[in-house]
C-alpha cells in the first residue's frame, strides 16, 4: 500500500525531432509548465536535457503526494489542448511515469540541488527487492553521498510505468561524475555486494542530464 504522507513525482522524457524542439521548449515555456504552476501540491518543474542517454529531454514534477494527480485541479489540466495535440505527434519516444518516495532524502548542506541530475531505474526480481533496499539503505546512499559534488539522493517506486525502482541524485554539475573520487567508486572502489547487486539488475536505465529550467510551484 502508497503511504499517502509520502512525496510524490511525476517524471516525464520525450524524444523529438531537431525539427520541433524549437517548438517544444517555448510550449513548455509559454503553456505547460505555467498550467502545472498553478495547481496545488506541484512543489516545482525541473527540464533537462541528456548528456548520456535517451531520450534527449526530461521533465520532473515534486508533488506533495502521488494524489495531486488525481486531484479536481489537475483534472481540469490534465486534457490536452490544441498546442499539446499538434506537438504530442512529434513526440518519439514519451515516457510518463508516476512515482512514490519509499525514503527520506538524503542531503548534503542547505543547497539540495544543482545544474546535474544522474537518473538510476533498475528492475529486480521479487525474490531479491529486499535486498536490494538494503544496499541502498546500508551501503549505496553512503557511498555516493561521500562524494563531493553529490548534492542529494531521493528513491522511489514506481506506481505507473516502470522499471519499478528509480534513484535520483543531484549533483553540483554533470562534471561531478568525471571526478576522480566518482570513478574510483564506480571502478577500483566498488564493492563485492554492488557487484552482486549490479548482476541483478534488469533492465537498468542511467542518464546524465544537464538542467535547462527550474521552476517553483504554488506548493513551494
Amino acid at each position: 500500500m502508497t503511504d499517502p504522507s509520502a512525496k510524490g513525482l511525476l517524471l516525464v522524457m520525450i524524444g523529438v525531432d531537431a525539427a520541433h524542439e524549437a517548438e517544444l521548449n517555448r510550449w513548455y515555456d509559454e503553456e505547460h509548465f505555467p498550467e502545472r504552476r498553478t495547481i496545488p501540491g506541484f512543489i516545482n518543474g525541473r527540464r533537462f536535457t541528456a548528456l548520456e542517454g535517451t531520450p534527449k529531454y526530461l521533465a520532473t514534477y515534486d508533488l506533495d503526494s502521488p494524489a495531486v494527480l488525481q486531484s479536481e485541479p489537475y483534472r481540469k489540466i490534465a486534457a490536452r489542448t490544441p498546442w499539446t495535440e499538434r506537438l504530442a505527434v512529434h513526440f518519439k519516444p514519451s515516457v510518463r511515469n508516476v512515482y512514490s518516495e519509499i525514503r527520506p532524502p538524503v542531503t548534503r548542506g542547505a543547497k539540495p540541488s544543482g545544474t546535474g541530475l544522474l537518473l538510476v531505474a533498475i528492475d529486480v526480481e521479487a525474490a531479491h527487492e529486499a535486498e536490494l533496499n538494503r544496499w541502498y539503505d546500508e551501503e549505496h546512499i553512503a557511498e555516493r553521498m561521500a562524494i563531493p559534488g553529490f548534492l542529494r539522493v531521493r528513491r522511489y517506486v514506481a506506481l505507473e510505468g516502470g522499471p519499478k525502482y528509480l534513484a535520483l541524485y543531484d549533483l553540483e554539475s554533470p562534471e561531478v561524475l568525471q571526478s576522480a573520487a566518482y570513478r574510483h567508486a564506480t571502478g577500483a572502489g566498488t564493492t563485492a555486494l554492488t557487484k552482486r547487486m549490479q548482476a541483478l539488475f534488469k533492465p537498468i536505465v542511467r542518464n546524465v542530464y544537464l538542467q535547462i529550467r527550474y521552476q517553483d510551484g504554488p506548493s513551494a
